[in-house]
């Protein structure tokens, strides 16, 4: 019997077309005719269509992530495996979020899109969608990215560059497998064995992700916190580094905390971790109550820290969760 396999489709450049006066590319009026263009596909699965979204991933925000998953929540035990599409720009964001919504898997999720639409010659877009309704048939549970012949965790996965050679990378944890003769998988991903679905699909928006540069002025801070920010991210130098004499925002660190705002550091540095205590200018900040957010990417900080949110605004539970590793998405 043919795998069932459940296509979500949110947009992207996968499904665009050109406008015929500017030039530009914009969402396609219906996708489900682009996608069907191949044929392909089926001939070793059964593979159904559902459209969720159809925008520009610059435009997908949590409300987007909670219909996704909540789309997958319903559907959950009528397939062996689901694919969802959107654009790259922000697929980083969404496959991290699903990670944490839609924990205790016993299948795939597999994040996948193009950097050309399907309808233009060259587009990446169709050996992408073979890959990945492929990768959402293989003995894997978690969410994922199938891009290029690469299968990468979806919360270590950030966009690499705006080229057909590593469009996404995983800086800080090994591939799941690649796709090839032989089609190779690792070890170290989830496998598929029977468990009970856990969905948790709401996230807070209402944080702030700032990155940190010499001469940052402490006072916006003070602003953020004074607008209402319920978390903020602080992407710091080095290891998680920051200012702690002239420009110190060691002072706003302790209020926002002292404030019920936890304050997450992570690294500038796209391989390695945050260590607050590796220098004074880290072991202050986590003196004055900043989380360390390890060796996460920014993506997967900002959506486990909008999803824990969304669970509790103490303190000390949020610490709790921060230093669990939830999905695969800290090492």
């Amino acid at each position: 019997m043919k795998p069932k396999i459940c296509l979500l489709f949110a947009g992207g450049t996968i499904g665009m077309i050109r406008n015929k006066k500017t030039g530009a590319l914009e969402p396609a009026q219906s996708a489900f005719d682009i996608v069907r263009e191949i044929p392909e596909i089926q001939k070793h699965l059964k593979l159904d269509f559902k459209m969720v979204v159809n925008i520009d991933s610059s435009n997908m925000n949590p409300a987007h992530w909670t219909e996704i998953a909540k789309t997958i929540e319903k559907l959950y035990d009528k397939y062996d495996g689901f694919v969802v599409v959107q654009g790259t720009d922000t697929m980083g964001y969404t496959a991290s979020a699903l990670s944490f919504a839609l924990q205790n898997l016993s299948k795939p999720i597999v994040f996948t899109g193009s950097l050309i639409p399907l309808e233009e010659i060259g587009s990446d877009g169709r050996n992408n969608l073979v890959y990945a309704c492929l990768t959402a048939t293989l003995d894997i549970a978690e969410v994922c990215l199938a891009f290029s012949n690469k299968i990468l965790r979806g919360n270590r996965a950030k966009k690499n560059h705006e080229s057909f050679v590593a469009v996404f990378h995983s800086p800080n944890f090994p591939a799941l497998g690649e796709l090839g003769r032989p089609t190779i998988l690792n070890e170290w991903r989830k496998k598929r064995r029977k468990r009970t679905l856990k969905c948790s699909p709401n996230f807070d928006p209402k944080i702030s992700l700032i990155k940190l540069f010499p001469g940052f002025d402490p006072e916006i801070l003070d602003k953020v916190i004074d607008r209402g920010a319920h978390g903020i991210v602080l992407e710091g130098f080095g290891p998680g580094n920051v200012p702690f004499l002239e420009d110190s925002i060691i002072p706003q660190i302790k209020r926002a905390t002292s404030e019920n705002i936890p304050v997450v550091i992570a690294s500038q540095m796209e391989r390695g971790a945050t260590n607050l205590s590796s220098y004074e200018a880290g072991y202050y900040a986590q003196k004055a109550g900043a989380i360390s957010a390890q060796n996460m990417t920014s993506e997967a900080t900002v959506t486990k820290l909008m999803w824990t949110l969304a669970k509790t605004r103490k303190i000390a539970e949020i610490k709790k969760i921060f230093a669990k590793d939830l999905a695969g998405e800290v090492s």
